[in-house]
């Protein structure tokens, strides 16, 4: 079994951000044509790729044919923070994926 994190962060009034963690790289490869293809930019960091897309599209994604991965768990957390005298909530959802 191979096992993936997919993160969404989402504020209030913002776009969410889906990060992808632990994809071999040619999955990488494979996922950042599927996202230029769809004329969306990503980053490709070390670490992670990153992309302004809701996260439901990339489980989309990964749980088609090109990828084949399914969602294991699913949890969610809201981190409160303090930026420039303003508070601020973000939403945070995981989601672990595996694939044989």
């Amino acid at each position: 079994m191979h096992y993936i994190i997919v993160t969404e962060l989402q504020s209030p009034g913002e776009d969410p951000v889906c990060k992808v963690q632990g994809l071999p790289s040619a999955d990488v490869n494979t996922l950042e044509s599927c996202f230029l293809d769809l004329h969306l930019t990503c980053k490709n960091l070390p670490e992670f790729i990153e992309v302004d897309f809701a996260a439901v599209h990339v489980l989309n994604i990964l749980c088609g044919l090109d990828f084949r991965y399914r969602v294991i768990s699913q949890c969610m957390a809201i981190e409160i923070t303090a930026i420039g005298g303003r508070t601020m909530k973000i939403q945070k959802i995981f989601w672990t994926m595996a694939r044989e």
